[in-house]
């Protein structure tokens, strides 16, 4: 098992994870958003996860294998039952692209490495009725 870099530790501490709506939910790792406790009640959930399927592992793939992998990403959840809110990590600097993501409404600790484990994710971004967002690794780095 090798660790996850710490420079890509921080990148996803320090990412904007941003919810589309209107107006959008931008979420940072470690910081209340007063925003998520109210879209969770609106969806009678009490969690939910951010995940993408964008570079499985951290590595770097065409815009084209990205997109089919988030495709199938978003085919699981559907067939799951889920709902799921469009979204977008963010790099605050802009050094690297967006990467397509999705908020899995309803979705808690087990969901998140189900969905990690099939999409090959370091890590996810889990979010509950506190309004923190938490990182939570892929079950290999824990």
């Amino acid at each position: 098992m090798n660790a996850i870099p710490d420079k890509t530790l921080d990148a996803y501490r320090l990412a904007i994870y941003r919810v589309e709506g209107e107006p959008p939910i931008d979420m940072i790792v470690g910081k209340k958003n007063d925003a998520i406790a109210p879209l969770l009640t609106r969806h009678g959930v009490a969690s939910a996860v951010f995940v993408t399927a964008f570079n499985p592992f951290g590595r770097e793939l065409s815009q084209d294998e990205n997109t089919a992998l988030q495709k199938a990403l978003i085919a699981q959840v559907q067939q799951s039952g889920r709902t799921a809110l469009p979204g977008a990590g963010l790099d605050p600097d802009g050094a690297w692209t967006a990467e397509a993501s999705l908020l899995v409404l309803g979705a808690d600790d087990h969901t998140a490495d189900e969905l990690m484990t099939a999409f090959k994710q370091n890590a996810v971004v889990i979010v509950q009725q506190d309004g923190v967002p938490r990182l939570r690794l892929h079950p290999r780095y824990r």
